[in-house]
């Protein structure tokens, strides 16, 4: 300990006597530790830190399968039959996510709930803060509604008051008496839910019992002890598979999707967030060559002090182990301060951050992100440090004290790892800016996708009205009074309402046929999305209109039932024909419903994301198909957002019960689609600029000391007769080889790791041949540029000079 406290206060001492050296190493740790440990908190909260639910890993969410549609969600009986004939899990609990009025208080407002059967709670590990959690009987068709409230739907409706339970409460007009409050770390839906309610108590309903219906429910299962996944999804299988034969009209080609709890939630993101950390890793190690290169360039300095050290008898072995103190002393004065950088940086980091990342705002600061700072600081040092300190221990005491006046010492291992550092700097940096240039061609791609609909001056607000008060054609004379009170405000154009609206992912799918075409089997049925939209709609989001007419008035109640398509739908059967007249059926072929006849064919829309496929979509006329869940879409003159308030206050006109929700422009739908993009390739370009700006220090640093050991050299060849242009020459052609080669390096490395980057890409090959030529030539001026100043400085030596110091 002793021995450890003078290594200490000597290498302060020596980095307290270099303050130029000193700074601009911490300042380049702290770059690449400070990035390093931003993206592994950001990576620590969000995929790393445990599901905070017992045993997370028995945990896992099954769905519907069906060959045409793909995944969908789960019809009541099927999760009834699921629950009650497997052998593979403790508990199983329906859930769906769902939107409530809640009317008691000054405004009425729209909160989300979870509709969850019984087991939700239990098998979450969740218990109540105040009353309890659903019941067994709170679960059986027609008992009574009740309600949990979440901790922060308490705390800012009820002001936390504890009398709350057993305090009745008006949801969808429907009398609900809270039960109990959750406690505040309690969470499970990515949107938080703010009240749970029973899904059971309504499945007595004829919809409910229909297993063609699928009202958006998924299932939550724990895996009985020992039991594997394969295991368990075999089970369900011969429960599918039974199903199946049972009800083949409904059932027919059907069957059951498992996956992990964990994979549900971040499955999409965790490719992205290993892309940052493997990006911020690469970062990293330019700064460690960097650093390397300048313990290099110090240790030829103080070459004469470690021989004097060493004749007094020091040993290698203390030598080396004085070199790692200093170094990893540095090193973790660089990651104080990268610490201290990533303090400063992770609020705005998140302020920029989407909101679809789960976990995300969680981000904190604990024990294992500052261990982990340690831990990097401290390997850090030693990797950058070990080589230096190896080059410089080996001291040769009868060489070392004949040059120590002239304080400059000699030798090809040296100069060569000093280039082997640079040429890995420059490989390391082609890698991180090729992938940074690959997300960015990626996106502006992304932004070039014609999303089908003018986002401008269109804001959107989300209405849905209780069936307790509103059926049939109320629903539809309250929406057609909205859109003309709204309408009639000053600076709106016009208003229109549809069932989803472009890029919400909110059209429901399902299957149909078409008239005079054969009818395929029940489980090779084509599916399709449904979108039910008034007479305005089209007009108002600018969505072109192919062939035929839009909806009019006159398509209403008692008139024939009609439909438009879009060009998908259009292109998949009638590719060659005109379909206006032809008629398709939504449903199965032995369904009630009647046959639609088109009317109308529109340009596609992008309904879910910017990146997605086109999808056929099937338009149906909100006179003819009323909605109780609607959004309205208001075409303004200017700002949407400055007639958010005037618009509301229309609402409550017509219905002072009836809350608004959701009030945004349509222009931030079109952000919200490429936010997770926009943030990866945000971040990765950033930390591309920060490999860039090390890789030319690194050229630069390798260049002046070139410069300054061949002094001697350049002052004959000036004194023989080179001219300025040769100096240059030989200066940045050194430069250039170096720089080629670890360009070489690099493109051969990023072609292959790119590879890992596809899924994350939008119609960019992994390979791209502008991004891999346009990169290198930019690292390539990179690197000349940094070298140049060397090179302009070696130009203006004094050969008389030169010599005269030599």
């Amino acid at each position: 300990m002793e021995t450890l406290i003078q290594d200490l206060r000597y290498a302060v001492r020596m980095l307290v006597k270099r303050p130029g050296f000193t700074a601009i190493a911490v300042l380049t740790l702290a770059l690449g530790i400070g990035a390093n440990t931003t993206i592994f908190n950001v990576v620590n909260s969000v995929l790393l830190r445990s599901l905070p639910y017992p045993d997370p890993d028995r945990l896992v969410v099954l769905s519907e399968h069906n060959p045409e549609i793909g995944t969908m969600s789960v019809a009541w009986p099927n999760f009834t039959d699921w629950r009650d004939q497997n052998e593979s899990f403790e508990s199983m609990a329906a859930y769906r996510l769902f939107g409530f009025n809640l009317t008691d208080g000054d405004e009425p407002v729209r909160v989300l709930g979870g509709e969850v059967s019984a087991d939700f709670f239990s098998l979450l590990g969740g218990d109540a803060l105040l009353g309890r959690v659903l019941t067994e009987a709170d679960d059986k068709p027609g008992a009574t509604r009740v309600v949990v409230l979440s901790y922060r739907l308490w705390q800012s409706r009820f002001g936390g008051n504890r009398d709350i339970i057993g305090r009745s409460l008006n949801l969808d007009g429907v009398s609900s008496t809270v039960v109990g409050v959750m406690p505040a770390g309690f969470q499970f839906f990515i949107q938080p839910a703010e009240i749970y309610v029973s899904t059971g108590r309504q499945a007595a309903g004829a919809i409910w019992q229909d297993r063609v219906n699928h009202p958006g429910l998924r299932v939550l299962a724990r895996l009985k002890a020992g039991v594997s996944p394969e295991r368990a999804q075999a089970d369900l299988n011969v429960i599918a598979s039974r199903l199946e034969q049972q009800y083949p009209k409904s059932n027919g080609g059907q069957s059951v999707e498992t996956i992990s709890l964990y994979e549900f939630r971040f499955g999409k993101v965790r490719a992205g967030m290993y892309l940052l950390l493997a990006a911020v890793g690469l970062v990293l190690l330019i700064s460690c060559a960097n650093v390397a290169n300048l313990l290099l360039s110090r240790a030829t300095t103080r070459q004469n002090e470690i021989a004097i050290r060493a004749a007094i008898g020091a040993s290698r072995a203390r030598l080396l182990r004085q070199l790692l103190t200093e170094s990893v002393l540095l090193s973790l004065i660089g990651g104080g301060l990268g610490l201290l950088l990533m303090l400063w940086g992770m609020e705005p980091l998140l302020k920029i951050a989407p909101q679809d990342i789960p976990r995300l705002s969680n981000t904190r600061v604990d024990a294992v992100v500052l261990c982990y700072t340690l831990g990097v600081s401290m390997l850090t040092g030693i990797v950058f440090g070990l080589a230096p300190a190896l080059f410089a221990s080996k001291v040769d005491l009868t060489a070392a004290l004949k040059q120590g006046a002239r304080g400059r010492m000699s030798g090809s291992s040296r100069e060569l790892l000093k280039v082997g550092f640079l040429i890995t700097e420059v490989a390391l940096a082609v890698i991180v800016v090729i992938g940074a240039g690959l997300l960015a061609r990626s996106i502006v791609r992304l932004y070039a996708v014609d999303p089908g609909f003018n986002a401008q001056n269109v804001l959107a607000l989300d209405v849905s009205l209780p069936e307790s008060k509103y059926k049939g054609a109320e629903r539809r004379s309250f929406f057609k009074q909205a859109t003309e009170r709204i309408s009639a405000l000053p600076g709106v154009q016009s208003a229109a309402v549809a069932l989803s609206l472009p890029l919400t992912g909110g059209a429901w799918g399902s299957v149909y046929v078409v008239e005079g075409r054969p009818i395929p089997a029940q489980s090779e049925l084509p599916s399709t999305l449904i979108n039910v939209v008034d007479p305005q709609y089209f007009q108002l989001m600018e969505i072109p209109l192919l062939r035929g007419r839009h909806f009019t008035d006159f398509d209403n109640a008692n008139s024939p039932r009609v439909t438009i398509i879009n060009k998908s739908m259009a292109d998949r059967w009638w590719p060659n024909d005109d379909p206006i007249g032809k008629r398709i059926k939504q449903g199965f072929p032995e369904g009630q419903g009647p046959y639609l006849e088109i009317v109308g064919v529109v340009a596609d829309v992008k309904q879910s994301t910017l990146d997605g496929l086109d999808q056929t979509e099937i338009y149906l006329a909100d006179t003819q198909e009323p909605m109780g869940s609607m959004s309205i879409v208001v075409k303004t003159v200017s700002d949407p957002l400055l007639l958010a308030a005037a618009i509301k206050r229309e609402i409550y006109e017509i219905d002072k019960d009836q809350p608004v929700r959701g009030i945004q422009p349509m222009s931030q739908y079109l952000s919200e689609s490429t936010a997770r993009k926009r943030f990866l390739t945000l971040l990765l370009g950033f930390f591309a600029a920060v490999a860039l700006l090390l890789a030319a220090m690194g050229v630069y640093g390798v260049m002046s000391y070139s410069v300054a050991s061949r002094k001697h050299e350049i002052g004959i060849r000036m004194a023989l007769g080179a001219k300025s242009s040769d100096v240059l020459k030989l200066v940045l052609g050194q430069a250039a080889l170096f720089a080629a080669i670890g360009l070489g390096i690099g493109l051969g490395t990023a072609f292959v790791v790119t590879q890992w980057m596809a899924s994350e890409l939008f119609e960019v090959s992994a390979q791209d041949p502008l991004t891999f030529i346009l990169v290198p030539v930019v690292l390539a001026g990179v690197a000349l540029l940094a070298s140049y100043i060397p090179a302009r400085r070696a130009i203006k030596i004094d050969p008389m000079i030169a010599l005269r110091y030599e």
